[in-house]
């Protein structure tokens, strides 16, 4: 999945993202270029709010999520590596079998911990080669009709 940053500022988001405790208020500037394009490793929705995990301009070792609405789908495919997972307390996230199988992985990751660097690492390098792919373009409605049916 790829999207584009169509704004980096606090100023952009809807009144519902804006989260002074984590640092999210009218006031922050995302570390985004606006018109850069991003591939998404993960997914969260949290309490209505979604949020891509993507490797921004202050990208280190580990993806970091950014609020939805500064950004628009360019590539709606979904990679073929992710999973998901709702928790019991609401969370629903969307990542590689990683992500879920390894207890805390995205805080050890953070942590630095060298396995999940590891783990991500080729992680990232396979999705990036996916995301590298280039998308093949739809069938037409005449043309899904003219194909034979494949009932046995």
């Amino acid at each position: 999945m790829k999207i584009r940053c169509i704004a980096n500022k606090g100023t952009e988001l809807p009144e519902n993202y804006l989260n002074p405790p984590l640092d999210i208020t009218t006031e922050t500037e995302f570390k985004l270029i606006v018109g850069k394009e991003y591939i998404v490793y993960a997914i969260s929705q949290w309490q209505g709010n979604l949020s891509y995990y993507i490797c921004d301009e202050r990208y280190t070792y580990y993806p970091i999520h950014n609020p939805a609405p500064l950004f628009e789908i360019v590539d709606g495919r979904y990679s073929r590596y992710w999973q998901v997972q709702l928790a019991t307390n609401g969370l629903l996230e969307i990542a590689f079998e990683h992500w879920f199988s390894i207890p805390n992985f995205y805080d050890k990751l953070t942590d630095g911990e060298s396995e999940t660097l590891l783990i991500f690492e080729k992680m990232k390098e396979l999705m990036d080669a996916e995301a590298a792919i280039p998308q093949a373009p739809p069938f037409s409605v005449e043309e899904l009709l003219a194909m034979a049916p494949s009932f046995a």
